[in-house]
């Protein structure tokens, strides 16, 4: 509004028409240019007036674009603050999942090592009575028959606790080979099919249907005699 009325004050001064050299000798067109003297004072002392006014308003309009630049540094100083807490949060929250992930493992680990270890108590605790008998057995004299027969016992006791346990002896003698469960370390000429188990020589076991320890086995190899004698037939 006040820079309106500054230009429009100054278009009206531009607007007067400039000093006519008449008043100069005091003709008759005095009064009227000092009438128009007048009136172009009037207008520099409003002009002026305008512009003692428009000095502290310049200075309010900074002073608020300052509190504006001031306001947006404080909302942005807060703006970080609240990223730097939740940057924060995030981490000790990672930090404790992390822990109680560790801590998990540490479990889990002790408790595997720990049920194996029961399992293996478990094993003994059941082979203790074949022990007991074993040394009752050593310590029995009298006849070998009765003796042998005791031994017989003891053997088939710990056959049924192993069997129990998931322990199973490997079929040889009369089977096919199996390279799965047998181990072939001898071969003999035989009227048998070739790679039929002729003797055991050590028994393998099966462990929950998992081969523990592979047969040891002598398996039957092509005769050539026999061989000739059927093809005569």
């Amino acid at each position: 509004m006040r820079g309106n009325n500054t230009n429009r004050l100054r278009q009206r001064k531009d607007s007067l028409p400039r000093p006519s050299p008449f008043n100069l000798y005091g003709g008759g067109y005095g009064l009227v240019e000092n009438s128009k003297v007048r009136e172009e004072e009037e207008i520099k002392q409003e002009l002026n007036k305008e512009e003692t006014m428009e000095g502290p308003e310049e200075e309010a309009q900074t002073k608020l674009e300052n509190d504006e630049q001031k306001v947006d540094t404080q909302s942005l100083h807060a703006k970080n603050a609240e990223l730097e807490q939740e940057k924060e949060e995030y981490l000790q929250s990672y930090l404790r999942l992390r822990a109680d992930f560790e801590n998990y493992r540490r479990r889990s680990r002790e408790e595997f090592l720990q049920a194996a270890q029961n399992g293996k108590e478990e094993l003994v605790l059941v082979l203790l009575p074949v022990l007991d008998n074993l040394e009752r057995a050593l310590g029995t004299t009298g006849e070998i028959e009765k003796w042998r027969e005791g031994v017989e016992m003891i053997f088939r006791q710990l056959q049924e606790v192993l069997a129990n346990e998931g322990l199973a002896p490997i079929p040889a003698t009369g089977e096919m080979f199996n390279p799965q469960v047998h181990e072939a370390v001898l071969r003999e000429p035989s009227s048998q099919p070739e790679n039929t188990i002729l003797e055991e020589l050590k028994k393998g076991y099966l462990f929950k249907e998992k081969t523990l320890r592979p047969s040891l086995v002598k398996v039957a190899a092509n005769d050539p005699d026999s061989v000739s004698a059927q093809e005569k037939e």
